[in-house]
């Protein structure tokens, strides 16, 4: 048995294979939701059979580190969508972080905190409503949330600021940059980007942070950008459908911000695209983003060419 799990480990170090590593971000209760006592849980997208993981209470950093031939010292951070609800696992998390280490980036899947949805049968209710939304009353009123979702879907409880979203994201750099030896990344090449609601989590961070928490570089993907302005704007990239059903204002007015204050930033809009459909093996140009992405990277030495 010996022999067979030795001889494993080499296949798999011949690879290029690396196990995943997870570690939780907080010491302790997590601030905001020490009450929260829903049951995590991974369940099939209906959708895409892909897993979407709900009821999140302990946040957590899943590392994919690269060979150590290729590696960089660079790392991203990447904070899957889901409306706040769930967390796109695989299209906006695994993916992408199997990509950014076959590209000598460590790629750190940021699991923040979702709102509770409570048992699996409530949240085949929420699919349902997700799936099949309600007409929207002809005054237009219905409201929606940050990330786009009919409010009536959102669960009712707890309700969440959306500066506690952010709070994992300022948690996940603190610990990375604190256990950068241990990680193998350089505590001053660490990105953060994210995906809808997760782009809206990196917007958090990126305008509202310390030096111990300030990514390195960000990017936003389908976000809707802000109208702030920081004092320090670190590299920022940004990429959208053009039919991604937010609305671009948001973009156009960070993108001017940043131009107005010499900082290194980056603008597009894919056609080929609808929103959620992150990092896929498909054949669409959308995929493109995330070449772009790493050449934004290398542009402003956040890796070398």
């Amino acid at each position: 048995m010996n022999k067979l799990i030795f001889l494993l480990a080499v296949i798999l170090a011949s690879a290029g294979v690396h196990a995943q590593e997870v570690y939780k971000i907080y010491d302790g209760p997590v601030p905001g939701s020490e009450g929260w006592t829903d049951t995590e849980m991974s369940v099939p997208a209906p959708w895409s059979g892909n897993p979407l993981v709900f009821n999140v209470t302990e946040p957590t950093i899943t590392v994919y580190r690269p060979d150590k031939a290729i590696d960089t010292g660079a790392s991203m951070i990447i904070a899957p969508g889901g409306a706040y609800i769930f967390l796109t696992w695989k299209e906006e998390g695994t993916n992408v972080a199997e990509w950014f280490q076959r590209h000598g980036v460590t790629g750190i899947v940021l699991k923040y905190r979702t709102v509770q949805s409570g048992t699996r049968e409530k949240i085949e209710e929420t699919f349902k409503a997700i799936m099949q939304p309600a007409p929207r009353p002809s005054n237009d009123s219905a409201k929606q949330n940050a990330a786009g979702v009919p409010q009536s879907v959102v669960p009712a409880a707890p309700v969440v600021e959306p500066t506690l979203y952010g709070d994992d994201g300022r948690q996940a750099i603190r610990y990375v940059r604190q256990h950068a030896a241990e990680l193998g990344v350089n505590p001053d090449k660490i990105g953060l980007m994210g995906f809808s609601a997760g782009a809206l989590v990196t917007s958090n961070v990126v305008f509202i942070h310390d030096e111990k928490c300030r990514p390195n570089l960000a990017a936003f993907i389908y976000g809707r950008g802000a109208a702030n302005t920081i004092p320090d704007p670190m590299p920022l990239f940004m990429c959208s459908p053009v039919n991604d059903g937010n609305p671009p204002e948001g973009l156009f007015t960070t993108y001017q911000n940043w131009k107005a204050a010499g900082a290194p930033s980056e603008l597009q809009f894919i056609y080929d695209a609808r929103h959620g459909e992150g990092l896929q093996y498909n054949g669409k140009e959308w995929n493109e983003w995330i070449d772009n992405l790493y050449n934004f990277m290398k542009a402003v030495q956040f890796i070398d060419k």
